[in-house]
């Protein structure tokens, strides 16, 4: 049989104790004792030792076990106790009525002591097996001890009273020279019976958790049974059988003793000492300082100080007061903990501060009265924990808390079933929701309907990864009010890893979207249009080149726009812009991307367009631009000049493509103008010569290059020449005659015309000079000012002075101006032609009924002469439209007292229907080419010898 480990110790002693009085039994019971042994004389008095022990250890069994009587018992202890008392009250009965004592009440006997022998022996043996048989455990115990011990004293009663007085109910004990009759030695043999049974369940007893000394029990329930065996072979009342049962029976009952003092007295002593070896050890190793004070903050002891530096030091606390120890306020805190407790028993929460060294710590009082023994003082355990790591950790909190609370960035806390938890300030004054109206809803509830519902599993997919999640959200506040969150989401977790919550941090990034939108817009469309400007362009083009195979670059630019931004004022100019950008979208498809580059050019992409469609497309955009329009109440004609580049023929860059698309607007407009071109390779080297022309421009005059030349004009109600058209021209070495339709246009885009106009006013001024010297008459010399030189501020009085320079009189110059440069800034120019007038200097408007004049402005200069275009000239003795602008032209002038030359007066039907309609003077090839200097004074002079 296997023993549990608790009981392996005393067990082994038990056995070892049992077997070696057993093996002793075996060698008496064997072997032939001599006669002597049966010898009274020789045992009574060992008999009478050993009897007297037995009744001392059996008495101090009960007075054990009634002197703890105070103590919670375990009932089998007391069945031992009562059954024990018996055992000592019979084993003195037994002695005192043995053969030879005095008489007791009657005359001792072998028999009677017999009888006194069994009760106690079974007796003790039916309490021990009682005492292991029942559940050994501490229960309540309803009888009182003293009633215990009456059990014990009735058992002896009744058979003392049997014994003494009724002897004859009980059966024979012992026949005088005979020995123990057949009942007594049954009477043993049950005896053995019982306390072997008894061991026998100790032995089991002893397989589980010790409960009690089972061992010491165990040793004792054998060897009582040893004991009876002997009683069972004496035949004498002194032989030596009996003696070795008397001797047996004194261990026995030793060993009961010691299983009694064991769980009586060592036991709960071992165990109480166990407890206090714990208690000093669980005080020693706590990191708190626990003392004990009393009601005036007195230190008694110290019993755990590891907290305090000072309490190191522990045994120098000991009679001392609080108030020596520690400052003022955490003496007075400590004191009233003290006041609490002696009121209520305890007091916790109170904390004090202390500095220890360099660093202040925290620490927090418990407090416990202890009642006080009679005639003694009450005392307090005082236990004070460092909890200045809580203390910063709940001030750090704290800040946290505030930090989170009152954070400008919107803060929402979830729990593990996406339902909101909390939310700060800044979400609240957000949504217009306070926290107590968001607790437990989802925050789902509060997204714009404008929300894919895609949305909410990708966000908790990501999360339920242990990701987080970024992305925006559009959301409604408590007004039904749409705002754009940034949101960022990401789980919370515990030590252990496991998620516990879902923490959502959002920024309003309403204005922001709004802000971006309007950059957006700004740098990627045209303000004035609404169209893409050329950033966003380059996107579309991109995607454009990337799903087409083919597409068209046009490049459409309103012809004379300038001249009615300058005629008109910019606010007619913008509303022409308007309108033209609306026709022009009208007039492309769907998938056609239109945009607004700078001033008055658009250009428009045509998605898998090629030349035919391209074609298609641009007399489309024409005939749009050309439909009538009103500007400031007056009808208004447009025209437009579109260039067009091919993808991928012509380039596969938009860059390039812009380039040649504007390069054969430029042919248009040097082809006159209203319609579409396509780029050509010829036209790449135009353009290339266009630039070149550009910089050779620049060294012309320092070079000489420049010359002028003069076109005679007649006066025809004299049929005389009275002036000269100064024209310039240019002379390359490299390029040439270079046509001034060709230069004059780079001269006024680089700004070269300001120098080139002030050295043909002088070379003009000169010239006149030089003829007045040669004896001509006074002739007006016609010379163009560019807008770019009216616009200078100062213009009357530089002409002042090159007129000055040359000695010419002011009538003898003619300036003439282009209608939009007169009606650019009309109040402006209205003084400066008044000025020039004051000077007596002529003034002229250019290429009249192109432009855009206003009557009323043109009725207030002091114009002297209106010039009429040749594009009205060309086909007057054909064109009855041509015939009708040159009618009222010339009525008009005359109305406005003004005179009227034409030019470009080509035929003699021309020169009769303009003599016929009143035109005052005429200049073109029918009278004249342009002359050289030397070749226009033979002229004149020719002229008038001829008059």
């Amino acid at each position: 049989m296997t023993l549990h480990p608790a009981h392996q110790a005393e067990s082994r002693r038990a056995f070892g104790a049992a077997s070696a009085l057993l093996v002793i039994l075996v060698v008496v019971t064997t072997l032939r004792l001599p006669a002597a042994a049966s010898d009274v004389s020789n045992f009574l008095p060992l008999h009478m030792v050993l009897e007297t022990l037995s009744i001392v250890v059996a008495s101090l069994i009960f007075g054990l076990i009634w002197s703890s009587r105070h103590e919670r018992l375990p009932a089998n202890l007391l069945w031992v106790a009562s059954a024990f008392l018996a055992v000592a009250l019979l084993d003195f009965l037994h002695v005192l009525t043995l053969p030879g004592m005095p008489d007791l009440i009657v005359p001792g006997s072998t028999a009677r002591s017999t009888g006194f022998w069994l009760a106690a022996r079974l007796i003790g043996a039916l309490g021990l097996l009682a005492a292991v048989w029942l559940p050994w455990r501490v229960r309540p115990v309803r009888m009182p001890l003293s009633g215990w011990q009456l059990i014990g004293l009735l058992l002896v009663s009744g058979v003392t009273v049997l014994l003494f007085r009724a002897p004859a109910w009980l059966p024979a004990t012992y026949i005088p020279g005979w020995g123990p009759t057949e009942f007594t030695v049954g009477a043993e043999y049950t005896i053995v019976a019982l306390n072997l049974l008894a061991a026998a369940r100790l032995l089991w007893l002893m397989r589980g958790p010790r409960r009690f000394n089972a061992g010491a029990l165990f040793a004792a329930a054998c060897i009582m049974a040893q004991s009876e065996f002997f009683m069972t072979r004496y035949m004498g009342a002194m032989d030596v059988y009996n003696l070795f049962g008397h001797l047996y029976k004194v261990l026995a009952y030793l060993y009961l003793y010691r299983a009694v003092f064991v769980e009586t007295v060592q036991h709960p002593y071992a165990l109480l000492e166990e407890s206090r070896r714990r208690l000093q050890a669980t005080l020693e190793a706590l990191p708190d300082l626990v003392v004990e004070m009393d009601a005036r903050g007195r230190y008694l002891a110290v019993h755990a100080a590891q907290a305090l530096e000072m309490s190191r030091r522990g045994s120098s606390l000991k009679g001392r007061l609080v108030e020596d120890i520690l400052p003022p306020q955490a003496a007075g805190t400590v004191l009233a903990a003290l006041a609490e407790a002696g009121r209520q028993g305890v007091s916790r929460g109170r904390t004090v501060s202390l500095r220890l060294g360099r660093d202040l710590r925290w620490f927090e009082l418990s407090v416990a009265r202890k009642p006080a023994r009679p005639g003694g003082i009450d005392r307090y355990v005082v236990i004070a924990r460092d909890v200045t790591q809580r203390h910063e950790n709940e001030q750090m909190l704290r800040k946290f808390s505030l930090a989170v609370a009152q954070s400008p960035v919107s803060i929402m806390i979830l729990d593990t079933d996406y339902r909101i938890e909390y939310v700060n300030e800044a979400y609240s004054r957000l949504s217009g929701y306070t926290g107590q109206e968001l607790l437990g809803r989802s925050p789902t509830e509060l997204w714009s309907p404008r929300m894919a519902e895609s949305v909410q599993p990708a966000i908790r997919a990501r999360i339920a990864r242990g990701e987080p999640w970024k992305g925006e959200l559009v959301s409604l506040d408590k007004a039904g009010r749409e705002f754009t969150e940034s949101v960022l989401i990401y789980p919370v977790r515990n030590a252990d890893g496991k998620v516990t919550n879902y923490l959502s941090l959002k920024e309003n990034i309403t204005e922001k979207k709004q802000a971006a939108a309007r950059i957006q817009q700004l740098s990627h469309y045209d303000q004035l249009t609404g169209l893409p400007n050329r950033m966003l362009l380059h996107e579309h083009f991109q995607y454009a080149s990337q799903q087409f195979r083919a597409l068209a670059v046009l490049w459409i630019d309103l012809d004379r726009f300038k001249d009615i931004n300058d005629s008109l004022g910019h606010r007619a100019g913008d509303a022409l812009l308007q309108e033209m950008a609306h026709r022009l979208r009208t007039a492309l498809r769907a998938q056609d991307i239109l945009s607004r580059l700078s001033g008055d050019d658009f250009l428009a992409i045509l998605p898998g367009a090629g030349q035919q469609e391209a074609a298609r497309g641009a007399q489309a955009l024409l005939d749009a631009v050309a439909l009538p329009l009103r500007l400031d109440g007056q009808e208004t004609f447009v025209t437009a000049s579109v260039g067009i580049a091919l993808y991928p023929s012509d380039a596969d860059q938009l860059d390039i493509l812009l380039k040649h698309a504007e390069t054969a607007m430029y042919r248009v407009k040097s082809d006159g103008r209203n319609g579409s071109c396509f780029f050509t390779p010829e036209m790449q080297a135009r353009s290339a010569r266009l630039i070149a022309l550009g910089h050779a421009l620049k060294q012309a005059q320092q070079r000489g290059e420049l010359r002028l030349v003069y076109q005679p004009q007649l006066r025809l109600s004299e049929h005389r020449i009275f002036g000269a058209e100064a024209l310039l021209r240019w002379d390359s070495p490299q390029w040439g005659a270079v046509s001034p339709a060709e230069f004059i246009p780079i001269a006024e885009s680089s700004g070269l015309i300001l120098s080139i106009g002030d050295w043909v006013l002088r070379t003009a001024l000169r010239q006149v000079r030089h003829w007045l010297d040669r004896g001509l008459p006074d002739l007006v010399v016609a010379v163009n000012l560019s807008a770019v030189q009216f616009d200078q501020p100062d213009l009357p009085d530089r002409i002042s002075r090159m007129l000055d320079e040359a000695g010419v009189p002011p009538h003898c110059l003619e300036l003439e101006l282009t209608e939009a440069a007169a009606m650019k800034t009309p109040e402006t120019a209205a003084q400066k032609i008044q000025e020039l007038h004051q000077r007596g200097i002529r003034l002229a408007i250019d290429d009249f009924g192109t432009g855009y004049s206003s009557l009323s402005y043109l009725k207030r200069f002091k114009i002297h002469k209106l010039k009429i275009d040749q594009s009205f000239v060309r086909d007057i003795d054909s064109d009855v439209d041509d015939q009708a602008i040159a009618s009222a032209i010339i009525q008009m002038a005359r109305s406005l007292s003004m005179g009227t030359i034409a030019e470009g007066v080509e035929t003699a039907e021309q020169l009769a229907f303009l003599r016929a309609s009143g035109c005052d003077d005429i200049q073109g090839y029918h009278f004249s080419r342009p002359l050289e200097p030397d070749a226009f004074e033979h002229f004149v002079l020719r002229d008038v010898g001829e008059s």
